[in-house]
């Protein structure tokens, strides 16, 4: 019934909500409840809360590329980065960071729109999201040593998922600037599979 399903969707909400934000953050019975109209008892809430954590036997804990790429901006900047041809300086980090967090967030977004994406492991995703962020930026070389160190790849695993998150971001460059209601390729296994080119990422 749709009832019961808006509880679960509901509950869902509210384990996720236990799992990944802070106290202060995550969101009262009450306030779930509202946007239902009041349907439904705290019990149950309460009920279903727990009848969702014995399916799934409690295992709650599924590294995303979000979790991973948290670790990884830690080393996203390196001492001897360039930025179109000039050596990055101190002053000038807190604002390159700020645009690899909103780079690395949008191919985050870019991989889960994609099944190919979905069929790599996580860690493997984020990586190339942070090298695809560096190369967008101008940020060279796009894969730095303190990078491959922290995220334990290589410029080869890396390079080939880089360029088919960048070959998407142009996708929807391209089309937001035509206008176009292109769709957004759905078989960038292909490209993942046989990129080469080592002129984008390296």
């Amino acid at each position: 019934e749709d009832a019961q399903l808006h509880l679960i969707a509901l509950c869902c909400l509210l384990i996720a909500a236990k799992f990944e934000e802070c106290d202060v953050k995550i969101p009262r019975i009450q306030t779930l409840n509202y946007f239902v109209q009041n349907a439904f008892l705290a019990n149950e809430f309460r009920q279903m809360e727990l009848l969702l954590l014995e399916f799934f036997c409690w295992n709650l804990v599924l590294p995303t590329s979000a979790h991973y790429i948290e670790y990884y901006k830690l080393a996203a900047l390196s001492n001897d980065d360039n930025l179109n041809g000039e050596k990055v300086t101190h002053h000038m980090e807190s604002k390159i960071m700020k645009y690899i967090a909103k780079y690395c967030k949008y191919f985050l977004d870019i991989s889960l729109q994609d099944f190919a994406f979905s069929q790599l492991a996580p860690s493997l995703v984020a990586a190339a999201a942070i090298a695809a962020s560096r190369h967008s930026l101008g940020l060279i070389p796009s894969w730095t040593p303190e990078l491959a160190e922290c995220t334990d790849f290589t410029i080869a695993q890396v390079q080939p998922v880089a360029l088919a998150l960048i070959s998407v971001y142009y996708h929807y460059r391209a089309r937001d600037a035509e206008c176009e209601n292109a769709e957004v390729p759905s078989e960038m296994m292909s490209k993942i599979q046989t990129s080469t080119d080592t002129s984008v990422i390296a």
